[in-house]
């Protein structure tokens, strides 16, 4: 029941997102409102109050359009955005909200042509490294990359590379577990 409830959820989200995305569309604000929307996903990322207005159902609907209303005047987020907030509360869908954003954003790179890549490493990557690898998968995948990075000191070494549903791990974690795997097989 839990898995088919996320799954609607996730839906739901898509389906508002697709809906913004076109309204952006023509209106002309797709970068403005896909930089507000990450604006917003920031500010519940850093604030528990936020996230705790977006879910609790302890909140009126009516409550929750005014304050996210509130919020984006004061973030000075567009009113697109603003309304799509408060759209989103009303309906009760305001616990999709950052959800609704993901896959705005999503919508987004692909309009543009970019692929996304998470690149996760055990050190911070120079600005160096970051570049020459920016253009290895450019030049891998064929169109514009956007590189997020992850530091996880967990995987000693190396890098865990996602592009897409593709995983490519090259970490020193990963190593030593397959040469544990192997020498209990032997």
């Amino acid at each position: 029941m839990a898995a088919s409830s996320a799954s609607h959820a996730n839906e739901t989200a898509r389906r508002y997102a697709s809906a913004l995305f076109e309204l952006a569309k023509d209106k002309g604000e797709l970068a403005t409102v896909d930089s507000d929307l990450k604006s917003l996903t920031a500010m519940a990322a850093d604030s528990e109050d936020l996230r705790r207005l977006l879910e609790s159902p302890a909140f009126a609907r009516e409550d929750k359009a005014k304050a996210l209303q509130a919020l984006a005047s004061a973030a000075k987020l567009s009113k697109l955005v603003s309304n799509f907030l408060a759209t989103m509360a009303t309906n009760g869908r305001s616990s999709d909200i950052t959800g609704a954003a993901s896959h705005f954003d999503q919508l987004y790179a692909k309009h543009r042509g970019v692929k996304r890549a998470v690149a996760r490493t055990a050190e911070e990557m120079t600005a160096e490294q970051r570049q020459k690898l920016e253009a290895i998968l450019a030049k891998a995948v064929g169109s514009d990359v956007e590189l997020e990075t992850e530091v996880v000191p967990a995987l000693i070494g190396g890098i865990q590379l996602r592009v897409g549903s593709t995983l490519v791990d090259a970490s020193v974690a990963s190593k030593l577990e397959r040469m544990n795997t192997a020498m209990k097989g032997a």
